[in-house]
């Protein structure tokens, strides 16, 4: 669990629906019956109950409701003695919508009424909805949201980000599940061969765990920063533009729209990703040479693209606007020699880059494996 904190010195206060309440009063039933009703989706260990909440309202706590069809179909808490967000909860057929972000509006709206200047909140690392509207909504600390696949880029970002203290929540995309979209058309069919899906999902998932234990012996508090990894195992939703913008620069595709195309088909993945979460991801792709990685890159600022930058020609690469790429103005030989400043090369030997390993060892011959500037060290070795 992490505690966050948000200023109201600057908030100003954001209309919020209608919809919903602040009551003083319980309707006992229509309570209990929305109880179980969460308690069926989530079977809560921690769930409050009827004579709970009475006695908080007793002690002065703030509670909000949405109502629909005579049932409450979403609540939020504020903990006023303790100045604590808590509780939470949007029923699942109701997500999405934005509610959750309104009952967070509607609290702060009520405390910078009443002057309140300073309000926390504990989350949960599975409480992922919740992470989402505090980053969007600006609470302290930040979570930093960063693709991992145990790989040489994305271990050297974590591992920075750890050593700054910023709380990283690591994301694994599964491509093995079939997401849709043109990673359904995948490689195999395009070339004829057993190329696509990676082959190296679960030598992947074991490095990242053992990289994780040496993270954990050699950055303090990291136990705390380091949440555990968000393996994506479930289809990501369709869209189809990405997936047409994707497939018109696939690097694999002979008669793409430039000499020669950029984007591998796992980019589809994580477009879409990105898109249907609504949240900014640090994605750890390097600088690479060729006039159309130059084209994308000369509208990166600070790892943020901006859309005004990109040429006409272009404009569809806005899918990746919301991709924040900390490592397109550096390489991994300049990644090395920094790690070596920092005092984390070592572990770099240790990330794992292949994604047609013979035998659980890099084959040498894929692009990844190709791009590698020091070797892979088998788990075990002394590190």
């Amino acid at each position: 669990m992490s505690i966050f904190h948000f200023k109201l010195s600057n908030y100003k206060s954001v209309k919020v629906s209608r919809e919903i309440k602040r009551i003083t009063k319980i309707d006992r039933q229509k309570l209990q019956d929305s109880i179980d009703i969460f308690q069926s989706e989530l079977d809560w260990t921690e769930m409050w109950s009827i004579e709970d909440a009475q006695k908080r309202l007793e002690k002065g706590w703030w509670f909000y409701v949405i109502e629909k069809k005579d049932k409450y179909i979403g609540w939020a808490w504020f903990d006023f003695p303790n100045k604590k967000f808590c509780n939470l909860y949007v029923h699942k057929d109701y997500r999405n919508r934005g509610y959750g972000r309104e009952f967070t509006y509607a609290r702060l709206n009520e405390c910078k009424n009443q002057l309140i200047e300073n309000v926390n909140m504990h989350i949960h690392g599975w409480n992922k909805p919740t992470h989402k509207i505090i980053n969007h909504i600006g609470w302290t600390p930040k979570i930093h949201y960063t693709f991992w696949t145990g790989g040489y880029d994305s271990t050297f970002v974590i591992y920075k980000f750890l050593l700054e203290g910023k709380i990283v929540q690591p994301i694994y995309i599964d491509d093995r599940v079939n997401h849709g979209g043109y990673h359904s058309n995948s490689l195999v069919k395009q070339r004829g061969g057993d190329t696509y899906p990676r082959k190296s999902t679960e030598i992947e998932l074991e490095r990242m765990d053992w990289l994780r234990d040496k993270i954990y012996n050699r950055i303090p508090n990291s136990k705390e920063l380091l949440l555990k990894t968000l393996v994506i195992d479930n289809p990501i939703e369709e869209d189809e533009e990405i997936s047409r913008i994707v497939e018109k620069y696939n690097e694999w595709i002979p008669d793409t729209v430039v000499s020669k195309g950029w984007l591998p088909v796992y980019t589809d993945l994580v477009a879409r990703f990105q898109k249907q979460f609504g949240l900014e991801i640090f994605w750890a792709n390097d600088h690479i040479e060729g006039e159309f990685y130059e084209v994308f890159d000369d509208s990166i600022e600070d790892g943020i693209m901006n859309v005004d930058k990109l040429p006409s020609k272009y404009k569809d690469l806005k899918i990746f606007s919301g991709l924040i790429q900390p490592l397109r103005t550096t390489n991994k030989k300049e990644m090395l020699e920094e790690a070596e400043q920092f005092g984390f090369d070592e572990l770099l030997y240790y990330t794992w880059t292949c994604w047609y390993p013979i035998n659980d060892e890099p084959c040498g011959k894929c692009h990844v494996c190709k791009e590698r500037i020091i070797e892979c060290r088998t788990i075990g070795d002394t590190i």
